[in-house]
């Protein structure tokens, strides 16, 4: 969500500097702009342009929001191992429950690094998946 706060900001940044530029250009006496182009031509291009660079400043904004929401919420599945569940502990530690064959594992992420935490050899009841499966 920050990242679509930020590049909405910023777009709606860029065309307040930009309005204000052509309030500037638009109450200039001198019917022609630099280049051979009229004021009213001017004014519709710097628009056109504003528009255009807020459009994608908001898709990028979306795309990145969407990444990251799919990202947390993805669930990874590669050969013998399969993450079961996860939950974030703080900003950079995690616990992660993982399914290798028929054992789970779960797994303490930190920055220092990985460390298993339990080993169920072979789960009796699916209680412990379930619980873990209800968080957010």
């Amino acid at each position: 969500m920050n990242y679509l706060r930020k590049a909405l900001g910023t777009a709606a940044a860029v065309a307040l500097a930009t309005a204000g530029s052509v309030a500037m250009a638009a109450s200039e006496a001198a019917p022609v702009a630099g280049g051979g182009l009229a004021t009213s031509e001017l004014v519709g291009a710097t628009l056109r342009m504003a528009a255009g660079l807020a459009v994608v400043l908001g898709l990028l904004g979306v795309a990145a929001w969407a990444s990251r929401r799919l990202r947390v919420t993805g669930r990874l599945r590669s050969g013998l191992i399969e993450v079961v569940s996860g939950i974030s502990l703080g900003t950079r530690e995690k616990v992660v429950l993982l399914k290798v064959g028929r054992e789970q594992v779960l797994v303490g992420i930190s920055p220092a690094g990985m460390r298993t935490l339990h080993v169920i050899s072979q789960p009796d009841s699916p209680g412990f998946p379930a619980i873990m499966e209800e968080q957010p």
